[in-house]
């Protein structure tokens, strides 16, 4: 005769673990997110960590040479080193954001088929991602030029912090739109590395923009990328020779409404998106 199997006691199960609310879960999305990001980043291959740090120093060493050849020992007032380190991290700051959020729903395709991860959660953790990995080969690289006698000392802290927060923005928020834009067009991402290249070229990161003529001048510095590096350089002190059409609102539009227009495509796209 079989025994009548009972349900235990109240006293024995202990009590109920507490339902997390929607925001703890979230934040336990991203976190997790990130961390596996970040393992695979750095440790894909053996060389991995060393090259996220080798590529800026690369870059700044080679302008260094380039100026050091004709004999150049300060730009617009700044210190020739911290003015081309500078330029290349804000650069930096926005073009690596847009390139790895970018491709976050597709790289993570696999992982949306917990409930718990959506797409946008994808893009919001390779962007902290992104923006916490520059903070640190930043510091490293400020921490080499004070080594080599180039200290890096900001007269405006607050201003630069908020050009740069603008940057990494930027950068999210172009992510974002182009994201959106390879669920219906898989060579959209392709097409970002085609616009990215000549970026780096005219938004005054390898040479002063104020030295070219007011005409092309006014032309480049429709691109908002070239307001982002100047603001930063300005922070540095109020002895640079910064470009006239240099304006923080500018910028800051260009932020706002690409923002607005990459979570309009996000949540119009989120079925597509989810479905690959």
């Amino acid at each position: 005769m079989p025994f009548p199997v009972l349900p235990p006691s109240p006293d024995l199960a202990g009590p109920a673990a507490p339902a997390r609310s929607s925001l703890a879960v979230t934040w336990s999305v991203w976190r997790a997110l990130m961390l596996r990001e970040a393992l695979t980043r750095l440790f894909a291959t053996r060389i991995s960590w060393a090259w996220v740090l080798f590529e800026p120093v690369f870059h700044v060493a080679y302008l260094l040479v380039l100026y050091s050849a004709v004999r150049v020992h300060s730009v617009g007032n700044l210190d020739t080193p911290v003015w081309i380190m500078v330029g290349i991290q804000t650069f930096f700051l926005f073009r690596k954001t847009a390139d790895h959020v970018a491709g976050a729903p597709a790289d993570n395709s696999a992982l949306f088929a917990y409930r718990q991860v959506k797409p946008v959660d994808t893009l919001v953790a390779r962007g902290l991602l992104e923006g916490a990995s520059w903070l640190v080969i930043t510091l490293l690289l400020i921490a080499l030029l004070a080594l080599w006698g180039h200290p890096f000392a900001p007269q405006f802290p607050l201003a630069m912090m908020g050009a740069c927060a603008a940057m990494w923005l930027l950068g999210v928020a172009f992510g974002m739109v182009v994201s959106a834009c390879t669920t219906l067009m898989r060579e959209t991402r392709q097409v970002l590395h085609i616009v990215l290249r000549p970026l780096y070229m005219i938004s005054g990161v390898m040479f002063p923009l104020g030295s070219l003529p007011a005409d092309w001048r006014a032309l480049l510095m429709l691109n908002p990328l070239a307001h982002g590096v100047e603001l930063v350089r300005m922070a540095l002190s109020d002895s640079y020779q910064a470009v006239p059409e240099t304006d923080a609102g500018y910028l800051f539009a260009w932020v706002l409404g690409l923002l607005l227009l990459g979570l309009a495509l996000q949540l119009r796209l989120a079925h597509k998106v989810g479905a690959r």
